[in-house]
C-alpha cells in the first residue's frame, strides 16, 4: 500500500512538472504591468522667434501628433523620441504669446492633450538692473518701479514681476522697444499721476507696502531666465521667519536659491520701514551685489523716477 501512494504522488509530480511547459500565460506575464499612463509634458522653451521645443516624459509616437497654433501656422514637426520641436510659418511677437494646442501619443496608444503659451524667446535682451522702488504711494505719487539700462537690447517679452514668476500679483510685459545704455524705464504698479513715457502694470494693484519683492524675467514664461531681483521688509514682522506671509517666504527662498538675493533672512531685505510715497529705495549707482547692501533710502521729497538717482539720504 505504501508503495501505491507514492506512485501516485510520483505521477502527480510529474503531471505538474509537465504542465510548466504547456502554451499560455506564466505567472509573470499576468502580473507583469502594463503602461497605461499618458504623456506629461514636462518642459517648454522657444529657440528663436519661430520655433519651440516641448519635451515629454517619455518617447511620443511621430505619426500621432496633432497641433493647431491660434494665429499662426505650423510649418514643420520634428519627433526625436521624447522631443518634439515646432517650426511655425511665421515669426511669433516678443510681446504677444502664441496659443497652441495639441495632442500627442506614445507607443502604446496613451493619448494626452495640451493647451499652453508660447513666448518668442528674445535673443537680443538688454542687461538691466531694478534701480528705485516706492512702494507707499498716493494719488500724486504712485508706487513705481524704475529700470536702469545697463547694456543695449531689445525689451520686446521682458517681464517686471511683483513677486516671481512662479506667483504673482501684478506684473507687465514690455513691448518690442529697444533701449541703449543708460536709459531709465519707470513702471507704475498703482493708479495716479505719472509722468509721460510711464509704463503701467496690468492689473495696476500696488506693491506691497512693507514686506515684498520684484523679479525681472526675460520672458514670461514660468521657468524663464531671472535678470534681477529686489527684496524689501521693515524689519520688525514676526510671522513667517518676518516676511510676513508664506508666500514671500518662499519667494525669497527661491531667489536665495537661484542666486539673486544673498539672504533668506528677513533682516537681509531692504529696511523699507523708512520709505514713503517720496522717499523712494535707491540702488546706490548701479552697484550688483543682489544684497542689501546696494540699497538706501533717499531724502524726503527726493524720489527722482526716470533719472538717476537722487544721492542725499534720509537721515533717521
Amino acid at each position: 500500500m505504501r508503495y501505491f501512494v507514492l506512485a501516485i504522488l510520483l505521477t502527480m509530480f510529474l503531471c505538474i512538472g509537465c504542465g510548466c511547459d504547456h502554451q499560455g500565460p506564466s505567472p509573470i506575464n499576468l502580473l507583469s504591468a502594463v503602461d497605461s499612463t499618458p504623456p506629461t509634458l514636462l518642459a517648454i522653451s522657444s529657440l528663436d522667434q519661430y520655433s519651440a521645443l516641448l519635451l515629454f516624459d517619455e518617447p511620443i509616437n511621430e505619426h500621432e501628433v496633432l497641433l493647431q497654433a491660434r494665429g499662426n501656422g505650423i510649418a514643420s514637426k520634428l519627433v526625436e523620441r521624447a522631443s518634439l520641436t515646432i517650426t511655425f510659418k511665421e515669426a511669433m511677437s516678443l510681446g504677444e504669446a502664441l496659443p497652441l494646442e495639441g495632442r500627442v501619443e506614445d507607443c502604446r496608444g496613451n493619448s494626452a492633450s495640451f493647451s499652453l503659451l508660447l513666448w518668442a524667446k528674445n535673443t537680443n535682451p538688454p542687461s538691466l538692473l531694478i534701480n528705485e522702488i516706492s512702494t507707499k504711494g498716493t494719488e500724486n505719487n504712485p508706487d513705481r518701479v524704475e529700470i536702469f539700462v545697463t547694456k543695449r537690447g531689445n525689451l520686446g517679452g521682458i517681464t517686471l514681476f511683483a513677486g516671481t514668476e512662479k506667483e504673482y500679483t501684478d506684473r507687465i510685459i514690455f513691448p518690442e522697444v529697444w533701449v541703449e545704455r543708460g536709459d531709465y524705464l519707470v513702471v507704475a504698479f498703482s493708479k495716479g499721476e505719472i509722468a509721460t513715457g510711464t509704463y503701467r502694470s496690468e492689473s495696476q494693484a500696488g506693491l506691497s507696502a512693507n514686506n515684498g519683492c520684484l523679479t525681472l524675467a526675460v520672458s514670461p514664461q514660468w521657468d524663464g531666465t531671472l535678470l534681477d531681483a529686489a527684496i524689501w521688509g521693515n524689519h520688525t514682522t514676526q510671522t513667517h521667519e518676518g516676511f510676513g506671509s508664506r508666500t514671500l517666504l518662499e519667494q525669497v527662498q527661491y531667489l536665495a536659491e537661484k542666486g539673486h538675493w544673498n539672504s533668506k533672512n528677513a533682516e537681509g531685505s531692504i529696511n523699507s520701514s523708512n520709505s514713503t510715497a517720496t522717499r523712494s529705495m535707491c540702488r546706490e549707482q548701479q552697484r550688483d551685489t543682489n544684497s542689501l547692501d546696494d540699497w538706501y533710502i533717499c531724502a524726503t521729497r527726493n524720489a527722482s523716477f526716470g533719472r538717476r538717482n537722487a544721492e542725499e539720504r534720509y537721515q533717521d
